[in-house]
């Protein structure tokens, strides 16, 4: 079978329904700018799928210590056998007895399965299916029908924007709001926790294993992407429990520290985490419109002596340049109130209010106000009419 075009012509949920419709083997690669996945088959199941680009973070071995299911000098001591063997590393872990079969067979289903579920987002790219020989006994964990993948994506998509709006920040916390009795969950290592469905009591308003384990794992201070890394249930199923958890009044979700003190003491910790919740943003916009008003006073001081014709001619580019300076601080500003709120803000006085710029800055040179419309994968920014 020859399977090729674009996913504007041939969307994710449809290559992946006749794959699995025609119980096709072979390998399914699929391109979206530098994003590269490719996702092989075996009679139509999913045996395993891998990103070309791979964040370090998105390493089995990385994912596997941020579980706290291998230590760091466990995973170093594999990684120098493997470059000896060339064994795969989730085998050599095993042989060592860092981690279990079923360990391996719970992370590794983990890794290909976020990966698989990214796709659903792509709104364009290509996609080739190549039919080759694909040996399903390589994989990790047992193949996963493509149907189900299917189902469980659109389901993701569906309640995916309704979990972020409740739970936006990875570096939140929770504190228990009531008591949870979590004496009968089962240790995670020996296979109490599904991955395809709920894991128990979803659906009817009751908390099951998978919103014990979480409330388990929501010590205080401890930070959402933290439990995401231990559940070892992947971003959504961890974040959905979570949810459901803060409408049913067992957790509530605690807001990362803001300001310079908060920004100090994660700057001093490492930064990584407050750089991604947009710390370094705000110094990078404020860097970014000091150093342009200084060019800009470097373009007007020669200018302080000229005729009223060449100051007027001046003018225009000086304005021009103010309204660039502005812009550059104000797209900063929004994707900083994206970060923080995960949607772009409806007016920009949002922006004011936040304290993420001031009332000045919202005005074009001279007197006009910058048009700005929210839209649905985006924001508009334009100046005003002359």
């Amino acid at each position: 079978m020859a399977l090729s075009g674009t996913l504007k012509d041939f969307g994710i949920a449809d290559i992946l329904q006749l794959i699995g419709h025609q119980q096709k083997t072979g390998s399914l690669l699929l391109k979206n700018g530098r994003e590269e996945v490719e996702v092989s088959f075996a009679d139509g199941n999913v045996v395993f799928a891998a990103e070309k680009h791979r964040s370090s973070k998105n390493f089995l071995g990385s994912m596997l210590v941020r579980a706290e299911v291998i230590s760091e000098p466990q995973l170093e001591e594999a990684l120098i056998q493997q470059q000896r063997s060339l064994k795969r590393l989730g085998d050599i872990l095993v042989e060592i007895g860092a981690l279990s079969q079923p360990q391996l067979a719970q992370i590794a289903r983990l890794q290909t399965t976020e990966t698989l579920y990214k796709l659903f987002r792509w709104k364009s790219g290509t996609y080739e299916f190549t039919q080759r020989e694909i040996d399903a006994g390589k994989s990790s964990f047992e193949p996963i029908r493509a149907e189900s993948i299917l189902l469980e994506g659109f389901r993701r998509m569906d309640e995916w924007p309704a979990v972020r709006k409740k739970i936006p920040w990875d570096e939140a916390s929770c504190i228990r709001s009531q008591e949870l009795d979590v004496r009968d969950l089962p240790q995670m290592d020996d296979g109490g926790f599904g991955f395809d469905g709920g894991g128990g009591g979803e659906g009817d308003g009751k908390p099951g294993e998978r919103h014990k384990l979480v409330y388990r794992l929501a010590e205080p201070g401890r930070t959402v992407s933290k439990i995401v890394d231990l559940t070892r249930l992947g971003e959504f199923e961890t974040l959905k429990a979570m949810q459901e958890l803060v409408d049913w009044n067992y957790l509530r979700i605690v807001p990362p520290a803001r300001g310079a003190g908060a920004a100090m003491k994660e700057l001093a910790a490492g930064g990584r985490a407050f750089a991604s919740r947009g710390g370094i943003v705000r110094v990078a916009i404020t860097v970014t419109f000091f150093l342009g008003t200084l060019f800009l006073l470097r373009q007007l001081l020669p200018s302080l002596g000229a005729s009223r014709a060449e100051h007027h001619a001046r003018r225009g580019a000086s304005a021009r340049l103010i309204a660039r300076t502005q812009q550059i601080r104000l797209e900063g500003a929004l994707e900083l109130y994206r970060l923080e709120h995960a949607e772009y803000p409806k007016e920009l006085n949002d922006l004011v209010q936040g304290k993420l710029v001031s009332e000045n800055d919202l005005k074009y040179p001279f007197s006009d106000t910058w048009y700005y419309r929210k839209a649905a994968t985006g924001f508009v920014l334009l100046p005003p009419l002359d």
